[in-house]
């Protein structure tokens, strides 16, 4: 029996519409970036509510929870809001409205920067609701080295991309799992289908050099009419979500997203 390693998204249903909002975000450090930095950090969760804000995205309560258990409240709030950020673009905008400074009552000292912007924020693609498109994980809490498997439910025929996103890694934070070098055909006609497929196994592994005691790591599921060219890694989930704007818009069926936590 062939045996893949995963280190293996986050799910959210896409409500489409095109809309101009206004939105701010404030960064604030202790001094351990630069205020250029921090500004530029401010700008792209900036930019990232956005999305979230005209779509009509949310996060359940239980994820957040779970996210900030794993990650702390900065980096979940960084990796929730990435992963949702999939789900549209930002056609364009602008900085209406920039503070930075430091705050010299608070002991230590707290550095902020404020960015207010104004984008023109437009949909991904369109989710198509009359096709059954249904994932289920195996469990969503893993041991390293436990196994984990998938079950969907189709309603129609269709091609499925399965990619990974490590949102603890500094490059490669989007690697492709299906179709992948033992499982070539991702065009799926069973109404009933399974990752991963006979004679094979998928396994989660804890990433090497992390301190901490627990991991979340996502999967992304995108199930498309053609059998789309899509690369085995992107180097950032921006990159994924430059290619999705590319493809016709019709040809994308369904989009979902899964988490799950991997412990010591």
């Amino acid at each position: 029996m062939r045996f893949i390693i995963i280190s293996l998204l986050l799910l959210v249903p896409t409500i489409v519409f095109s809309k101009i909002v206004n939105t701010e975000y404030t960064f604030k450090h202790l001094g351990e970036v630069t205020q250029k930095d921090a500004c530029q950090i401010a700008e792209k969760r900036a930019k990232e509510k956005a999305i979230k804000e005209a779509l009509g995205l949310k996060i359940s309560l239980d994820e957040i929870r779970k996210c900030k258990e794993t990650d702390g409240v900065l980096e979940c709030e960084d990796n929730q809001t990435s992963v949702l950020s999939l789900n549209g673009d930002i056609k364009e905008y602008k900085i209406i409205n920039k503070e930075d400074g430091v705050d010299e009552l608070s002991e230590p000292k707290i550095y902020f920067c404020k960015i207010e912007i104004n984008a023109d924020v437009v949909p991904s693609f369109e989710n198509n609701l009359n096709i059954e498109f249904n994932i289920a994980l195996n469990q969503v809490n893993f041991r390293s080295g436990e196994k984990i498997s998938m079950d969907f439910l189709f309603s129609e025929e269709l091609y499925l991309t399965v990619y990974q996103y490590y949102p603890y890694k500094k490059v490669d934070r989007v690697q492709k799992l299906f179709p992948n070098k033992y499982e070539k055909n991702n065009k799926i006609s069973l109404k009933n289908f399974k990752l991963p497929t006979e004679n094979l196994e998928y396994a989660v592994l804890f990433p090497e050099n992390l301190s901490r005691a627990k991991v979340d790591e996502h999967l992304i599921f995108i199930a498309t009419k053609a059998d789309v060219g899509f690369l085995d890694t992107y180097f950032s989930l921006e990159d994924l979500t430059k290619r999705l704007l590319e493809i016709e818009k019709k040809n994308i069926v369904r989009k979902e997203q899964k988490t799950y936590t991997i412990y010591k």
